[in-house]
């Protein structure tokens, strides 16, 4: 149908029924061709005014505008809305009782309304069908259509009946609106929807209001931590997305303590009361956070929202910028913060092995269901998986009753909350009495078959859902009463009754059918699994690209305006770059990143992540020796860095694009040189090298891995306990103090150290000495309510502690100077200032003390003299090379290319080695 309005009717219908000015980028061009008649297929970013797009539409068209949406929540918000508005506008679904959903059908047939919804569930009731095909629908709206597409990322079994029920509508011409749906699955919702010349519309998936982070953490701790600091930098509302229940509570508990606001949490192991709950309190601003599963946020419109994290990774990036697109509606500014870990991609494979189970799983759960005599049979997915003895989830069962209801082999009835289900299956509109196929005794099932014909009014073999507590006050009977009634009656006739469980009845259609006569398209199947895991792969590039996030995420869904956007406002360029992406721009630093990449190609892609790592840590795991990674020249070769530290520092080389990670078979990734890799090794091109790491771990490396830069290896581990363990620094008596402070804030609070502040903002206090409160807030670590907390206290403790000691001679140094008259020669060493320990050791080697009369004095190890001397060459001091090696032994090494490696691996050899380089590179 098509409808003749003037651009001022447009208007006037904008601003009198609706309220608003003027319209949105894009909206009026797709509204000016649904009203023309066309089919119309819309792709407009969250939070871009679809639904105006047939609301408006639906009060100018004469007749009725079907709309069809996939949550209960998004209808009842919508209608609620529009009735306000004064359109007339309503919904059937299943909060509606038989009654109710009767009356709003006459009411809907005498043409009372404008705009229905319906979920597309409703789709199945043949009665529901034949009703609006008399009424033939002016418009069919299609919400949320991405879930018609298998190729997409919410495929839904009941969108696809849409199509079919279109046709035997009449083909009224139809709006389909998606926010997500790359190429491929606009496509199909045109093929799926039987489009005929449509007017496509993509307005562009850009919300240049957000900005775009993402950090990796792989503890727990490192997770809440960095989620803490998120938070406290987007005061406002903000939604926190988890991957389980579980997750969801803890994440919430840690919030409430940690931010003193108020956080809420929505999954759908609550009872619908308390979702409802948990939704309003967020909407209403009473709480400022939501910390859910991905149960929650479609149709939310709640314009303030500033922040949306992920805790966990989603799988797909069409899932998360969906979710993501919740912020920031009011176009003022919003952040999109993604945190991921290694774990987070094993997850999303899981659930996707639990959504394409294996022929044999199917079968197992088919067999096992003709075993069993009970029809329908009540059993829990939990259930059944114990008693079939799978490995993998209970959701997998679900998925396999799935495909075999797809493939007739078995029915499943789906209970909703507290409500039972009844079917009459009989034939024809005017079916015998079955009351006279009772009894005469049987006076309460006459009563209670009267009270279920009541509900089913004529719907038969349909599926009708009832509170059978209601049906049992309306019959004057008790509930136990009734429920025998029924089971007696599903007894001797043809009706199927299935009371509220915790579950999916379900029925086997033919017991006789052997599992191999079922057609089920496994192949199919398959290419659906495999889709799954390329998106996927997809989420994880973009979890670990180092390039412009918003570019990565616009060029994925085919944004004809990307062309290597860099946006200024995401993690990796612009005003926010820097955030989790550290430059290594030492030559230390580069020289540990050489040799990581050494180990790499000797390992010659035969090892994965955690094999390589410990090579170059050199492990005394058995496996070293089994797999020759003992015999390799890089074999031990970066000691000072714990296995952890490597595997993170692989990961970041991956992420960058110096090394591979395929898998050569499944869940068996090795590690590999890329080109660029190989490139760097071969020609060690200047500049700095960025990396996705902790500011820590940079640190580092930015020192070749030297301890006093850094807390020792263990400290790392505690680093978030909030572990009081030693460091080079804890010399200091600021060190001292500040540790002392926090321990006693702690105490007050009752809360573990690391919640007052880590140990890594502590230790830089030590090193800025902030002496001012503006110096103070620029402290990593320290939020604006921390530096109100304890600010004060803090700028004191500085300035008690503002003059630093010099570090003590040792007594040996002491006796030395006595016997060889070297008292002037060390006054003129100590200066005003601190001291690093490696400086001791040079100044006593520039004097002419050799190695070992140095090591001796200090009281140290050769190996620590050697390292040191290493050090005051790469800070451009002089050392003489001869009072560490020997001439012959300096004439092979120097002839010998730098890339084979040390020649020897003991301690004392690769520091001289080191040494070596240094001296030869002139640094």
């Amino acid at each position: 149908m098509s409808v003749s309005v003037s651009p001022a009717a447009m208007e006037g219908a904008l601003q009198d029924r609706f309220g608003l000015e003027e319209f949105r980028p894009g909206q009026r061009e797709v509204i000016e061709q649904v009203l023309q008649g066309r089919d119309v297929l819309c792709v407009m970013p969250t939070g871009g005014g679809k639904s105006l797009c047939y609301q408006l539409p639906a009060v100018v068209l004469p007749g009725l505008t079907l709309v069809v949406s996939p949550l209960i929540a998004l209808m009842k918000d919508q209608v609620d809305g529009l009735v306000q508005r004064g359109v007339r506008a309503t919904l059937i679904n299943s909060t509606l009782d038989p009654a109710e959903q009767r009356a709003r059908m006459i009411e809907i047939e005498a043409g009372r309304y404008e705009i229905v919804y319906v979920a597309p569930e409703r789709f199945r009731s043949g009665r529901f069908v034949e009703v609006m095909a008399r009424i033939k629908p002016a418009l069919l709206a299609v919400d949320e259509a991405h879930c018609i597409s298998e190729w997409g990322h919410d495929f839904r079994p009941d969108y696809a009946r849409i199509g079919l029920a279109r046709k035997r509508l009449g083909s009224p011409p139809c709006i389909a609106l998606t926010a997500t749906a790359t190429d491929v699955v606009r496509r199909d919702i045109a093929d799926q929807l039987d489009f005929r010349d449509p007017a496509v519309f993509v307005t562009g998936f850009d919300r240049p209001n957000f900005t775009y982070a993402a950090f990796q953490s792989r503890r727990e701790l490192d997770k809440l931590a960095t989620l803490v600091k998120t938070l406290e930098e987007c005061p406002g509302s903000a939604i926190v997305y988890a991957s389980s229940r579980a997750r969801c509570e803890s994440v919430a508990e840690h919030l409430r303590r940690e931010l003193k606001r108020e956080a809420v949490i929505y999954h759908a192991g609550l009872s619908r009361e308390e979702r409802q709950d948990a939704q309003e309190r967020f909407m209403g601003g009473k709480a400022e956070i939501v910390v859910a599963t991905n149960a929650f946020g479609m149709g939310v419109d709640k314009a303030n929202i500033r922040a949306v994290v992920h805790y966990n990774m989603p799988g797909t990036l069409e899932a998360y910028y969906q979710e993501a697109g919740r912020a920031g509606r009011d176009g003022m500014p919003a952040k999109c913060v993604l945190m991921f870990a290694p774990g987070d991609r094993i997850l999303q494979e899981m659930f996707i092995d639990n959504e394409y189970p294996p022929h044999d799983v199917v079968y197992k759960v088919y067999n096992f269901l003709r075993t069993l005599d009970a029809d329908p049979i009540e059993l829990t997915q939990q259930e059944i998986k114990s008693e079939i003895g799978i490995e993998l989830g209970e959701s997998a069962v679900g998925t396999a009753l799935r495909i075999l209801e797809t493939a007739g082999a078995v029915e499943r009835f789906q209970p909703r909350e507290n409500m039972a289900i009844v079917r009459i299956n009989v034939e024809g509109d005017d079916p015998r009495s079955l009351a006279d196929r009772l009894g005469p005794q049987a006076h309460v099932q006459k009563i209670v078959l009267a009270g279920l014909e009541g509900l089913v009014n004529r719907r038969y073999a349909e599926t009708i859902y009832f509170q059978p507590g209601e049906l049992a006050k309306t019959l004057g009977l008790d509930r136990p009463a009734l429920t025998r009634a029924i089971r007696v009656l599903a007894t001797e006739l043809p009706i199927d009754y299935v009371p509220p469980f915790r579950g999916n009845a379900v029925r086997v259609l033919d017991r006789a059918r052997k599992a191999r006569d079922i057609e089920i398209d496994f192949e199919a199947l398959e290419k659906r699994k495999q889709r799954e895991y390329d998106k996927l792969e997809r989420m994880v590039k973009y979890a670990q690209t180092t390039d412009c996030r918003r570019g990565f995420l616009l060029g994925y869904f085919g944004d004809a305006h990307v062309n290597g956007v860099h946006c200024g406002r995401c993690d990796n360029c612009g005003d926010t770059a820097g955030a989790g992406v550290a430059a290594i721009d030492t030559v230390e630093g580069r020289e540990v990143i050489l040799k990581v990449l050494s180990g790499v190609a000797r390992a010659k892609g035969r090892f994965g992540k955690t094999l390589v790592a410990q090579m170059l840590k050199g492990s005394a795991s058995e496996k070293m020796e089994r797999g020759g990674l003992k015999s390799l020249s890089t074999f031990g070769i970066l000691p000072m860095f714990t296995q952890q530290e490597l595997s993170l520092i692989l990961e970041a080389l991956t992420t960058a694009g110096y090394v591979e990670s395929p898998e050569v078979d499944r869940f068996r990734p090795i590690v590999n040189l890329s080109e660029r890799g190989w490139g760097f090794l071969k020609n060690r091109p200047e500049g700095p090298v960025p990396l996705a790491i902790s500011e820590e771990l940079a640190a580092k490396i930015q020192v070749g891995g030297l301890e006093r830069c850094l807390p020792k290896p263990a400290a790392r581990e505690q680093e978030m306990e909030g572990s009081e363990s030693t460091t080079s620094q804890d010399v200091d008596p600021l060190h001292e103090r500040l540790k002392a402070l926090r321990t006693e804030w702690a105490r007050e609070a009752k809360q573990p150290a690391y919640c007052v502040f880590t140990n890594h903002t502590l230790e830089e206090l030590v090193r800025k000495r902030p002496g001012t409160p503006q110096a103070l807030a620029e402290v990593k670590g320290l939020g604006a309510s921390r530096v109100e907390r304890y600010g004060a206290a803090l700028l004191k403790a500085v300035a008690d502690c503002n003059e630093p000691e010099v570090e003590p001679e040792p007594p040996l140094f002491q006796m030395v100077k006595a016997e060889r008259n070297i008292a002037p020669v060390a006054k003129k060493l100590v200066s005003a200032q601190a001291v690093v320990t490696e400086e001791w050791s040079w100044r006593l080697l520039e004097r002419g003390f050799t190695p070992e009369e140095a090591a001796e004095i200090r009281g140290i190890d050769l190996t620590t003299v050697i390292r040191h001397a290493t050090l005051a060459v790469r800070a451009g001091k002089a050392v003489d090379l001869a009072a560490f090696v020997d001439a012959e032994t300096l004439n092979c090494w120097r002839n010998r290319p730098i890339e084979s490696g040390e020649p020897v691996v003991t301690d004392e050899a690769r520091e001289l080695w080191s040494l070596f380089l240094a001296c030869r590179r002139g640094r």
